[in-house]
């Protein structure tokens, strides 16, 4: 019930990275001209090149009825937080610049001059990340394991917290539904953390609704009141889903 939007990049794609997989890789005129358009939810110039997420492609994501994760760096988190997309800010942070030095230098993706510049951008970055409030959590990714058991916990996919979060609004005669749900467990099986050990520190932010301005796939119902309130959701037709659905 869980995907990683497909972000947009100006560098050159590393050994089997797939395009439209990994990144959308692209040219940075392009990507500069799809920014100005406001094309891009975030954007942000990282080690000499441009990243972002585009509107598009998070509206991807919910179209197939999962709820989307960002992998940004904290200038993009900073980005979001500013926007109208509801999200919850999780901070992934390296338990020392030691540890992650060695992490990047064991991968071996990077020169010994990338390697240096990244160390340098994620000093600063892990030093906002505890101190600028765009988080609402912290992770130290130090065994994998007991930080994915974390990472659960604060999601309420460990079958002890309840995470499930329920508003409803009115507005011009429209209902806005935004839903969790606690039946998460199976989401543990499929979710892909395999990765996060190679990682520098990043923001994870995962949505809890639309992309602003979506609209696309789903039906707008309108109601005279409140009566019922939640307890009628489920005759609601499928063209909720979009909605009521985690996503």
């Amino acid at each position: 019930m869980f995907g990683f939007s497909v972000s947009h990049t100006t560098r050159a794609p590393r050994a089997m990275e797939k395009d439209g997989m990994h990144y959308h890789f692209t040219e940075r005129s392009v990507m500069e001209k799809d920014i100005k358009d406001g094309k891009f939810l975030e954007f942000a110039s990282v080690h000499g090149n441009l990243y972002g997420t585009s509107i598009e492609a998070v509206e991807a994501v919910a179209d197939a009825g999962k709820r989307c994760i960002l992998d940004i760096d904290v200038q993009g988190a900073r980005s979001v937080r500013a926007s109208s997309l509801e999200a919850i800010f999780i901070f992934i942070c390296p338990p020392s610049m030691e540890e992650l030095e060695k992490r990047l230098r064991a991968r071996g993706t990077e020169l010994e001059e990338q390697i240096l510049k990244r160390l340098r951008n994620s000093e600063a970055e892990v030093e906002q990340g505890n101190s600028s409030g765009i988080f609402d959590h912290i992770l130290y990714n130090d065994k994998l394991e007991e930080c994915y058991e974390n990472l659960k916990k604060l999601l309420g996919l460990d079958g002890n917290t309840v995470a499930t979060q329920k508003s409803l609004s009115k507005t011009d005669n429209k209902i806005i539904i935004n839903c969790g749900t606690p039946e998460l467990e199976k989401a543990s099986k499929s979710f892909n953390y395999d990765n996060w050990i190679e990682q520098d520190c990043f923001g994870c932010i995962l949505t809890q609704g639309r992309a602003p301005g979506r609209t696309r796939g789903l039906d707008v119902y309108a109601i005279d009141s409140f009566s019922d309130g939640l307890n009628g959701i489920d005759s609601f037709s499928d063209g909720l889903n979009g909605i009521y659905q985690p996503s």
